[in-house]
């Protein structure tokens, strides 16, 4: 049973319980932009700029109290970055000394994420109510891949074809499509947001909200010369029920 499995039997077994708890409990859907960059960089990397990704899943909350609640998440992310590397690189088959500089990389990873926070709600207002959350998001790597731009050695390309693919079919723009070795699996961030919740019919409502996930683990993995954290604030929008 794979990484995805687990956290979504484990959320489902916790969901039920909840289900049964006294209290006032509440699931849903939603989706979110996720605009994204690096941050806390050494000198060796430079972010280039902020990329958009996007996330979707599955939401619960949970209120033991009127205005004060804990609540759940199941995403599916995808967080992209774009970053220049300021060190020479040095690639399978090519000799010892042989250095390759002034790459650029935009990778794009998927992570299983699983938020849990602590969320406050405001009294309704008129059909509005207001609310806000803090708690962190663990998430688990599931695949990676990298665009390269730059001169890459014929030799590189030859030594695995199948892995270096040529973009957009000319040029030095490549997909490498096996990039898991090099993203640190597990992705550790806090998390701090709010938004507003409106109510449509009964028990039904939309939210819509904005959140900030600042991560304290790096990206790449530790036998590594870059440093850097992948943050992003997000965008969403979901329907409780």
């Amino acid at each position: 049973m794979n990484i995805k499995n687990i956290a979504m039997l484990a959320l489902g077994m916790i969901l039920t319980q909840l289900s049964f708890a006294q209290g006032e409990f509440r699931i849903g859907l939603k989706g979110q932009a996720n605009f994204s960059w690096l941050g806390g960089t050494n000198k060796t990397i430079e972010n280039d700029g902020v990329k958009l990704g996007f996330a979707y899943g599955i939401m619960g909350d949970y209120y033991f109290k009127d205005n004060y609640g804990v609540s759940g998440e199941i995403l599916l992310s995808t967080v992209k970055n774009q970053l220049n590397l300021n060190a020479p690189q040095a690639f399978t088959k090519l000799a010892p000394n042989d250095t390759i500089e002034s790459l650029n990389y935009e990778y794009t990873i998927q992570y299983l994420e699983i938020p849990i926070s602590m969320k406050f709600r405001t009294n309704e207002i008129g059909n509005i109510t207001y609310w806000s959350n803090f708690g962190f998001s663990p998430g688990f790597a599931l695949n990676a891949r990298a665009s390269i731009s730059g001169a890459l050695p014929q030799a590189v390309i030859d030594a695995d074809p199948t892995n270096y693919k040529v973009n957009d079919g000319e040029g030095d723009d490549f997909v490498v499509s096996d990039f898991d070795d090099k993203v640190f699996l597990f992705r550790f961030p806090l998390i701090i947001g709010g938004g507003i919740e409106y109510k449509m019919a009964g028990s039904t409502s939309l939210q819509a909200g904005i959140r900030y996930s600042n991560a304290f683990t790096d990206v790449f993995v530790k036998d590594k010369t870059a440093d850097a954290k992948n943050n992003y604030i997000a965008l969403s929008v979901g329907v409780l029920f």
